[in-house]
C-alpha cells in the first residue's frame, strides 16, 4: 500500500491529462493532435503513467486504442482528480484577483467604531464577494492575535514594549477628560452652558493637576491604556484618586454616566462618550498623546486581500491629513 501511495503521488497532471485525452479519443494520433504533441511524446507520457500505476491502461491495435479493465476503473478517478485540480486553480486565481475569499482583521473597539466602517464600505464596494470579519478586542488582544498569526493585521495604539511586530503609524490621538454633565468641573468651566449640547460649548482644556482631587475611573492594571496613563502620572509625580476599575472603555463610560467618577480616555472614544450624554474636555498635556496605526508581522507574507484593504486605509488616511 505504501508503494502504491508513493507511486500515485508521483503522477503528474501532464500524465493524467494524457491518459484522459487518449481514453476519450479513437487512437493515439487523434489524442496527439488534441494535445498538440508528437505521438512519441504522448506514448512516452502514457508509458510513464502506466509504470507509476503498475500496469497497462490501454489495449493498442493498429487502428484504435481501448481501455483495459484497470484503465476503465481508473478513468472516473482521473476525471475527478482533473476536475479537482482545475477547481483548485480557479479558486486560487479568484482569491488573487480578489473575486472571492475572506478578510479578518483585529482592531481596538474605539478605532473599529470610528474608522473601520468607512474602510469596509470602500472595500466592499471594490470587492463585493469578499467577506469581512472584524475582531474588535482590547489592545493587548489585537497584538496577541497578530503575533499568533490568527489575523494578518490589526489596528491599535503603538505597543509600549518592543516586539517582533511592525507598527505603521496612521495618526496621533490625544486624550480627553470624560465627565458627567453635572460634574463640578463642567459647571466651573461652562457655567452658562447647562443642559446644552457639547457642540455648542466653547473649546477649552484642562491640566492634569487640576483634576487630582476628583474620584477617577480607570482601566484595569493589565490594560495597555492603564499602563500608559499611569506612566504619565508617575512622570509628573501625581497620584490618582482611583475609585473603580474596568476592562472595557464602554463600562467606564457607563460609570461616568452614573456620576461615580471621571475618566481619562482617548479622543477616539469621544463619539461613544457623547452618545452617552457625557462631556469630553481636552487635556492639555504634552505627554498625553499616542500614535494609532497598523500592526503586522513583517516576517509573514501578507495576502493580496489584506494588502488591498490596507491600501484603502492608507489612501483614506492620506486624504484626511491633507
Amino acid at each position: 500500500m505504501a508503494r502504491a501511495s508513493a507511486l500515485s503521488s508521483a503522477l503528474s497532471f501532464k500524465q493524467l491529462h494524457a491518459f484522459i485525452t487518449v481514453a476519450q479519443s479513437t487512437n493515439f494520433a487523434e489524442a496527439a493532435m488534441k494535445m498538440h504533441l508528437s505521438q512519441p511524446a504522448l506514448s512516452s507520457a502514457i508509458k510513464k503513467c502506466e509504470t507509476i500505476l503498475g500496469g497497462a491502461l490501454f489495449i493498442r491495435t493498429t487502428r484504435k486504442v481501448s481501455l483495459t479493465r484497470e484503465g476503465e476503473a481508473f478513468l472516473p478517478i482521473a476525471l475527478r482528480l482533473a476536475n479537482e485540480y482545475h477547481d483548485s486553480v480557479n479558486q486560487i486565481q479568484a482569491i488573487f484577483t480578489k473575486q472571492t475569499g475572506s478578510l479578518t482583521i483585529a482592531s481596538m473597539p474605539s478605532f473599529a467604531e470610528r474608522y473601520l466602517p468607512q474602510y469596509m464600505y470602500q472595500f466592499h464596494t471594490d470587492y463585493p464577494n469578499i467577506t469581512i470579519k472584524i475582531e474588535d478586542v482590547v489592545v493587548e488582544k489585537v497584538v496577541e492575535l497578530v503575533q499568533q498569526g490568527k489575523v494578518e493585521c490589526g489596528f491599535s495604539f503603538e505597543p509600549d514594549s518592543p516586539n517582533e511586530l511592525s507598527f505603521e503609524p496612521l495618526f496621533t490621538d490625544t486624550f480627553n477628560l470624560v465627565c458627567h454633565p453635572e460634574h463640578p468641573l463642567v459647571k466651573t468651566i461652562y457655567p452658562l452652558q447647562e443642559h446644552k449640547q457639547q457642540a455648542t460649548m466653547p473649546p477649552t482644556s484642562l491640566k492634569l493637576q487640576s483634576i487630582l482631587e476628583y474620584p477617577m475611573l480607570v482601566m484595569n492594571r493589565q490594560s495597555n491604556l492603564r499602563v500608559f496613563i499611569d506612566s504619565v502620572y508617575h512622570t509628573y509625580g501625581f497620584t490618582q484618586n482611583i475609585v473603580a476599575e474596568a476592562t472595557q472603555i464602554g463600562t467606564l463610560g457607563q460609570c461616568v454616566k452614573h456620576d461615580i467618577g471621571i475618566a481619562i480616555l482617548p479622543t477616539l472614544a469621544t463619539r461613544r462618550m457623547q452618545e452617552l450624554g457625557l462631556v469630553c474636555i481636552a487635556l492639555d498635556e504634552p505627554l498625553l498623546h499616542r500614535k494609532v496605526g497598523i500592526i503586522y508581522d513583517p516576517y509573514q507574507a501578507m495576502s493580496v486581500t489584506t494588502q488591498s484593504f490596507l491600501d484603502i486605509v492608507r489612501s483614506h488616511n492620506s486624504q484626511d491629513t491633507v
